[in-house]
């Protein structure tokens, strides 16, 4: 009778682990919805978090948007895994477009609610001191904007609704009329210089 209790107890030794790890590759598509990991009966911590989200103005590959920042003090432990959205403040849908120019983050195609490239979250456990993802505002924006996060410490310790400030409409959206403007008034003195100098 040892025998099979000793097997027994090996076996839930080397399953357990695998069962509470979550999702250590942050194909996480299907909690888009509520941003919280999967991790069984445990709950988000309610401590306020460590970690805080920063935004600022980008030009990516021609296109302007916003670089996405997870940041943490100094004294703080890295984190393992991550899930940014943008979305309007209280609101559940995800807005715009990610980009990812780190291979330890991946856009993820969001299924609740369908949005393409809604989100991005980590590609393994591996400990991380920031990260630093490119968002796109939706054309056109039509509402003001705030970053959401999720960071997972450990299974065990994570904190869910990290939030961003707020970015207004005007700073979101107005990023979408600045190149077609710009290109408007290069047409416009180039016509110009055509007319009199011929």
């Amino acid at each position: 009778m040892e025998v099979p209790v000793r097997i027994f107890t090996c076996l839930l030794l080397v399953l357990l682990p695998i069962h509470s790890n979550g999702y250590p590759n942050g194909k996480v598509e299907g909690v888009c919805g509520t941003m919280m990991p999967s991790h069984r009966g445990l709950d988000a911590q309610s401590s306020p978090s460590p970690y805080w989200l920063s935004f600022s103005r980008v030009n990516y590959t021609g296109m302007e948007g916003f670089n996405v920042t997870i940041l943490k003090g100094p004294t703080t432990i890295d984190f393992k895994g991550f899930m940014i959205q943008a979305r309007a403040p209280n609101g559940n849908t995800p807005q715009g477009t990610f980009i990812s120019p780190s291979p330890d983050a991946q856009v993820l195609n969001c299924t609740n609610p369908n949005v393409l490239h809604g989100a991005v979250s980590h590609t393994s456990r591996s400990m991380k001191p920031t990260i630093s993802v490119i968002w796109i505002p939706p054309k056109p924006a039509t509402t003001d904007i705030q970053f959401r996060a999720t960071v997972v410490q450990n299974v065990s310790t994570f904190w869910i609704n990290v939030l961003s400030d707020v970015l207004p409409l005007a700073d979101a959206g107005a990023q979408l009329l600045a190149p077609t403007i710009s290109h408007l008034l290069l047409c416009s003195f180039g016509l110009l210089y055509v007319l009199f100098t011929l």
